[in-house]
């Protein structure tokens, strides 16, 4: 994969490049059948199909690669989440851990030939654990979903977003009811929540919420010979914790005994509703919160 355009790093010279792709591939624009260039005839094209050529004309100007797997990358969307989104966010954007969406690592790779055996790896030293526990297939997939979100954030002026308040607001509510109601309030906490976002964004925070919001960090209690040292976690690994203790001090511990660490993460339940959520559970919940104004 070409990694000499960083496409990430300049906003505007990635809106021109995007711009130019676009131009050189859709070809001479149409009003009412007729060609805006040499007077030729011609037939608007659809606005999918506009769309498509336009992404495609990005991807070969920037310098993408090969396209990611689409449904792959759907199935390693799950996996992403449940294993990588505390640390990378929940479209690999960062959160706790870096973007990947510049990772030469991310960069260099077109089907996982080098991402898998990275993943399977990990880097311990650095507080990325390795993911044995999951078979080459799994993780190609994941791969894939990395690559779909560099192509997507890449091409973000190339595609619209549908609709997506096409769920029933009443089983909606009767989910919110059953699995969220023990943590959250449309009275209270999400008072009025359908005016704060857009249905898109409304959708991906709850289902992801972001962690750098107030109590959402996650949380270490760490057992010394000498007491329990509690704060917010900043790293975990297999050899270090280090956290902020209540007046904002790191406070770093090897992990050899007597050392304990017990964590708390206020997210845990959406860690694991995730992997279990339906098309229609998503739907239906975004409905039903996007009429909470």
């Amino acid at each position: 994969m070409v990694t000499g355009i960083r496409i990430l790093t300049a906003a505007a010279g990635l809106a021109a490049a995007i711009s130019l792709a676009q131009q050189a591939t859709t070809g001479p624009q149409t009003t009412g059948g007729q060609s805006t260039q040499n007077g030729q005839q011609g037939t608007p094209q659809q606005p999918a199909a506009r769309v498509q050529r336009g992404a495609e004309g990005s991807r070969v100007f920037l310098g993408l690669g090969v396209a990611p797997d689409v449904e792959a990358a759907k199935r390693g969307a799950p996996i992403f989440a449940s294993n990588c989104a505390f640390c990378h966010g929940p479209t690999a954007r960062g959160a706790e851990g870096p973007s990947l969406l510049t990772s030469d690592a991310v960069l260099a790779d077109d089907h996982g030939e080098k991402l898998v055996p990275f993943l399977h790896q990990g880097r311990p030293s650095k507080g990325m654990p390795a993911f044995t526990q999951l078979e080459d297939s799994q993780l190609r997939d994941v791969t894939e979903f990395l690559h779909l979100q560099v192509d997507n954030y890449a091409n973000r002026g190339a595609y619209q977003v549908a609709n997506i308040l096409v769920g029933d607001p009443a089983k909606g509510k009767a989910y919110f009811d059953s699995k969220c109601a023990s943590c959250h309030s449309v009275s209270g906490d999400l008072a009025h929540v359908g005016t704060k976002f857009k249905p898109l964004d409304l959708q991906r925070r709850w289902i992801s919420p972001e962690r750098n919001s107030p109590g959402r960090a996650m949380m270490a209690a760490v057992t010394t010979s000498t007491g329990v040292v509690s704060g917010t976690l900043t790293k975990l690994d297999d050899f270090h914790v280090t956290i902020l203790d209540a007046a904002g001090n790191p406070r770093d511990f090897q992990r050899i005994p007597p050392i304990q660490v017990e964590l708390k993460d206020p997210l845990a339940f959406h860690m694991t509703m995730i992997p279990t959520l339906k098309d229609d559970d998503i739907h239906n919940v975004t409905a039903y919160l996007e009429k909470q104004k």
